[in-house]
């Protein structure tokens, strides 16, 4: 019944702390996400704590996911990444086929800090003559800034008392649909559901 749904779903992590429930519940999204079509869940946690419990989270995934998808023939292939993927490389490594659904794991650091260090590195590149400054263009910043492998999300999920970032990544959401939970400490069907409903309805104009 939903008109579109959104090929990439952002979530602000819904969560003061990190314990196994938390990391059955992000399971149990990116199967939800997987059986409505969605190709991209980014998760953002802005202190990074999700990040170090990257390899549980995924193991809570595989474990899932093989209940979950118990009547297919196939088991769809999902993926824990980052932006900083050689944080995760032993994770991306064990994983032969192109993933169904990519995770990405985001931080406060994947934002304005991440500008801050590419320019730094872009600057001691051109002086060691690594690269030409003639060779800076857009498509370099977006290499270095990983904007490739993290395209604009459709749909955000945020819960807070208010409506606030918190440090999302300021480039990503300049066209992103926002649906605002207030104070909730759970996530559910319902919720996820909800917001797919909303994106749905929604009639982006791309300011027309």
């Amino acid at each position: 019944s939903l008109d579109k749904v959104p090929k990439h779903l952002a979530i602000m992590f819904w969560s003061d702390d990190i314990q196994d429930e938390r990391l059955i519940e992000v399971a149990l999204l990116c199967c939800w996400s997987q059986c409505f079509g969605v190709k991209i869940v980014s998760i953002y946690d802005a202190e990074g704590r999700l990040g170090h419990y990257a390899h549980l989270l995924q193991s809570q995934i595989n474990i899932i996911s093989q209940k979950f998808f118990i009547s297919e023939k196939i088991i769809p292939t999902i993926q824990v990444t980052s932006l900083d993927s050689s944080s995760l490389s032993s994770i991306s490594s064990s994983t032969e086929t192109e993933p169904e659904l990519l995770v990405n794991l985001v931080s406060r650091s994947d934002g304005r800090t991440r500008i801050v260090n590419v320019a730094k590195s872009l600057t001691d590149d051109i002086k060691q003559e690594k690269i030409k400054y003639e060779d800076v263009n857009i498509l370099e910043l977006d290499k270095r800034l990983s904007i490739t492998r993290f395209p604009e999300p459709q749909l955000l999920i945020l819960f807070s008392s208010k409506v606030f970032l918190d440090g999302f990544p300021p480039w990503h959401i300049h066209l992103t649909e926002i649906f605002h939970v207030p104070n909730n400490q759970q996530f559910c069907y319902f919720i996820f559901l909800q917001g797919l409903r909303k994106y749905s309805k929604c009639n982006q104009r791309f300011g027309k």
